[in-house]
């Protein structure tokens, strides 16, 4: 096997220039603030799986840069210089690359991939740094791998970071709770991160190339800048530890630890919201987010929506819907009513033309605010306000099912343990040490 060494994409400085820089940090470095020497990620632990982790989908290029040395690899061809040099006509499968200090352009064309004068039309590209090393992806840190894996129409390709969980976790637990939090909350957290992400690839994963978007849409997932040392001990005391349950076979297997941010009352049955049915999922009573959560996360400002804007953006998410031909009626069906809170399950929608569909009422709060942002929450009352569809008497922030997590830390207030908290909101399940 052919290896090549690529020279550092570092600019060459003159001696005299270097000499120059040095003097002046002797005359300032009294003056700068000494830099925090870089943590390095959580320790290997035998029998962990990897995950991965979709960082952008679909896009045409993106930028990169590396703190360490690293090697390309296609996946099953070799490597092509791109430009017509002294190189032209070798074919490498492995090179071996210096720093990048600089950010280099990847893109695709016509099906093959650049990197930094190389390409490769295998349609999949391994980037490889050293196994302490960090790099960067659209001005954002990371560590692990990078598989490009181009579409199949050659004209885009997918950024997939390839971690082992542990490191995954410690790119996850700060962006999903703040690290000044309770230590047994922080705890409760990744146990249940840990629990999804495992499922999510177990169920999902072997039928594409990525295992867990890094978005809310599975959990949000930020890389380096989400480390701290808090969500480093939280993970380093629940290492391999997961969620199990016992399955409608009998036997005892990780469940979609599902999680939201303020469940406002009372959490939700997961088979009105995902369509699954779990016994640790069938919601329980909460009063401890009321303690935490911000009143704007309680009791949420009333949204009003353009009837025409909200009827193209169902239609836009569910095309289907085009049949109604315009909505003059949206309703409530079979909400679920607790104690001082009502969470809309299923949402009738009855067409301009007299045919009429319905939608989960979560499917229907994400297709008409696909952030989240403004419309928190499935529990809300439906107007018709002229021209305007209102959603009013909004409550809690997030889809309600499983862990909430201003009750955790409500709790964890309370001095529960973390497994006494994950015990409350997921009931019947049990923490097990799988690797």
């Amino acid at each position: 096997m052919k290896i090549l060494h690529v020279k550092s994409c570092r600019a060459r400085i003159s001696r005299v220039v270097v000499l120059a820089c040095a003097l002046c940090i002797v005359c300032f470095s009294g003056c700068r603030r000494r830099e925090q020497a870089r943590q390095s990620g959580p320790a290997p632990l035998k029998g962990q799986p990897v995950i991965r982790v979709l960082l952008l989908g679909g896009v045409s290029e993106c930028l990169f840069s590396c703190d360490s040395p690293l090697t390309l690899s296609a996946a099953d061809m070799p490597l092509r210089p791109a430009s017509q040099d002294a190189a032209a006509g070798v074919n490498l499968p492995i090179a071996h690359f210096d720093v990048f200090e600089e950010p280099v352009l990847i893109k695709v064309l016509a099906g093959r991939i650049s990197f930094a004068g190389w390409s490769c039309s295998t349609g999949r590209l391994q980037v490889m740094p050293d196994p302490n090393g960090i790099f960067n992806l659209n001005g954002r840190s990371y560590r692990g791998r990078l598989h490009i894996v181009v579409a199949a129409d050659g004209n885009s390709f997918d950024v997939v970071n390839v971690i082992e969980t542990e490191a995954y976790l410690a790119g996850v637990i700060g962006a999903e709770m703040p690290d000044y939090w309770e230590p047994q909350a922080l705890e409760a957290q990744t146990i249940a991160a840990r629990t999804y992400c495992l499922y999510i690839k177990k169920h999902f994963g072997g039928s594409r190339h990525w295992d867990v978007r890094s978005t809310a849409a599975n959990q949000t997932y930020k890389g380096v800048s989400a480390e701290s040392q808090a969500t480093r001990q939280a993970i380093g005391k629940t290492a391999g530890e997961v969620l199990v349950c016992r399955q409608s076979d009998g036997s005892e297997d990780i469940f979609p630890a599902y999680y939201a941010s303020t469940c406002a009352g009372h959490t939700e049955n997961s088979k009105n919201v995902f369509g699954d049915i779990f016994g640790p999922l069938t919601g329980v009573p909460c009063n401890y987010c009321s303690q935490i959560a911000k009143s704007e996360l309680l009791n949420w400002a009333s949204v009003y929506i353009d009837k025409a804007e909200l009827y193209a953006r169902l239609v836009k998410r569910y095309p289907q819907l085009a049949k109604l031909d315009g909505i003059e009626e949206i309703s409530a069906v079979s909400p679920s009513r607790y104690d001082g809170l009502t969470r809309l399950t299923w949402i009738k929608l009855e067409g301009a033309n007299g045919a009429s569909d319905t939608l989960r009422a979560e499917d229907f709060r994400l297709a008409v605010d696909p952030t989240g942002f403004r419309m928190k929450s499935a529990a809300f009352a439906i107007q018709n306000a002229g021209s305007n569809w209102a959603f009013v008497a909004g409550k809690g922030y997030g889809h309600g099912v499983g862990l909430c997590q201003c009750g955790a830390q409500g709790l964890a207030r309370k001095r529960k343990t973390a497994a006494q908290i994950l015990d409350y909101y997921y009931p019947g399940a049990k923490i097990k040490k799988i690797y």
